[in-house]
């Protein structure tokens, strides 16, 4: 059923919260440096509130993303299935081990998808922090926005990488 409880904490975890924080990891990467500044020069307040949004607003819906992924679909992903069950279909883990052709999905896939995102949300919250910390100065100081642009893309890289993972895992074993 494409609109279980299930499906939709997959829908909300995934395209919500993850997706959403790529963008908002994209949109704060690129305007970081689109509104740079020389070293030293003046910079609008308007910028470096904008800038401040972003980061903070990507890390928030990262976090949202990790302590739900965590919380609420990895326990609904690795539920045990009752003994004589005839289909694994409601219960990813099993059917993802049930077969030598996917069970690398689950010793590869899930084990990164369980851990990495939590690192991900860090450096996001750190750039978020380097940018509320030096709002004044960030856009005209070359050293912080290299140090903030790294930590940003860093992040998008980890979260994409575990995005790609969940659609293979859901792919093949799909939270119904």
């Amino acid at each position: 059923m494409l609109f279980s409880d299930r499906s939709l904490w997959t829908m909300l975890h995934g395209l919500v919260l993850s997706g959403g924080a790529l963008v908002l990891l994209v949109a704060a990467l690129l305007s970081l440096y689109a509104m740079a500044a020389p070293d030293g020069a003046p910079v609008p307040a308007r910028h470096s509130k904008v800038i401040a949004g972003l980061t903070l607003a990507a890390a928030v819906l990262l976090w949202l993303s990790v302590i739900g992924g965590t919380y609420v679909v990895f326990p609904m992903y690795r539920a045990t299935p009752p003994e004589g069950i005839a289909s694994l279909a409601q219960y990813p883990r099993a059917l993802l081990m049930s077969s030598a052709e996917t069970r690398w999905l689950h010793a590869f896939g899930m084990e990164i998808k369980e851990h990495v995102p939590w690192i991900a949300a860090m450096l996001a919250t750190a750039a978020a922090f380097v940018v509320r910390r030096h709002r004044t100065t960030l856009l005209a100081d070359g050293t912080l926005r290299r140090i903030t642009g790294t930590l940003l893309a860093v992040s998008l890289v980890l979260v994409s990488w575990v995005a790609l993972l969940g659609v293979f895992v859901n792919k093949v074993a799909p939270l119904w």
